[in-house]
């Protein structure tokens, strides 16, 4: 039995621990890290091209199109007063679109890769959700070998790698790695061409642009929690009301320097209608009948 290159002793080989109870030893061993790769679809085909094939607008799969529509956003900000934490905020919409098709209005797209690390999805869900996950677990397997809590940078570096080697081959990933580290606050986007930046103020997706105009509005350097909590949910709000991939409830994460807070979905209509509440507006026009 061999745990990070230490060989136990012989007398510690048995399936039977001290209280009588077995144990299956490989379950003890250390996972294998290997390097993964996807086989090729049958006869030879390229991915991308296999993929347009069945689900790209020339294919018989109307309603399964391989569109993307999604809104995720994060930000930095310092506290206001000595009552605020400060930190990240992380905020996303839930709604999984195929084309004309809503495939999902309860998706979580803030992925866990890390105690004091989130990342986002953007794109292909499946890409996302598999390719972060990997990331987690290389997190996770480098913390143990190390003993060390591995940074934000390390860990978006390492996301970009992996998607640099599969540039060109049909992957669809827009993420944002969040989180704090001895550093402090970072936010690095990370896309399946391979691409890394370090931001203070991201949004990724469909319905970004319409976030980017609520956030380069109202962002302030300096934000009470509350402020910065309801900034995210706003843009998000905005983001789903002007972009047909975006929909559903607005998740979000509070990334202080000690803890990673996660709240509950709030739905984005309830959102819509305290806002037009707070500046007076109509939800529609109601001519008078005079």
């Amino acid at each position: 039995r061999k745990m990070w290159g230490l060989t136990a002793r012989d007398d510690e080989r048995d399936t039977e621990d001290a209280l009588g109870e077995t144990f299956d030893v490989n379950a003890v061993e250390a996972p294998v890290s290997g390097n993964f790769t996807f086989p090729n679809p049958p006869l030879g085909l390229q991915p991308k091209g296999f993929v347009n094939a069945h689900f790209g607008p020339g294919s018989a799969a109307k309603s399964l199109q391989f569109r993307k529509g999604t809104t995720t956003l994060a930000f930095v900000y310092e506290p206001l007063t000595e009552n605020d934490v400060g930190g990240i905020i992380v905020a996303v919409d839930s709604r999984a679109s195929a084309g004309e098709y809503i495939s999902s209005k309860s998706v979580m797209k803030i992925l866990d890769v890390g105690d004091h690390m989130v990342a986002t999805m953007a794109g292909g869900a499946a890409d996302c959700q598999f390719w972060c996950r990997s990331v987690h677990k290389y997190c996770n397997l480098f913390e143990l070998r190390e003993r060390s809590t591995i940074t934000v940078s390390a860990a978006s570096k390492y996301f970009a790698n992996v998607l640099y080697g599969y540039k060109g081959q049909g992957l669809s990933v827009g993420s944002m790695v969040a989180g704090y580290d001895k550093r402090g606050p970072q936010i690095f986007m990370v896309n399946s061409e391979g691409d890394r930046s370090l931001l203070k103020v991201c949004s990724v997706g469909s319905g970004s642009l319409n976030a980017y105009g609520i956030l380069d509005t109202y962002y302030q350097p300096k934000m009470s929690d509350e402020e910065a909590r309801k900034l995210g949910r706003r843009a998000i709000m905005h983001a789903t009301y002007r972009d047909a991939g975006s929909g559903g409830v607005c998740n979000m994460v509070h990334i202080t320097p000690t803890k990673k807070v996660r709240y509950p979905g709030v739905d984005v209509s309830k959102l819509w209608y305290e806002f037009a509440d707070e500046i007076g507006r109509d939800i529609a026009y109601d001519p008078r009948d005079d």
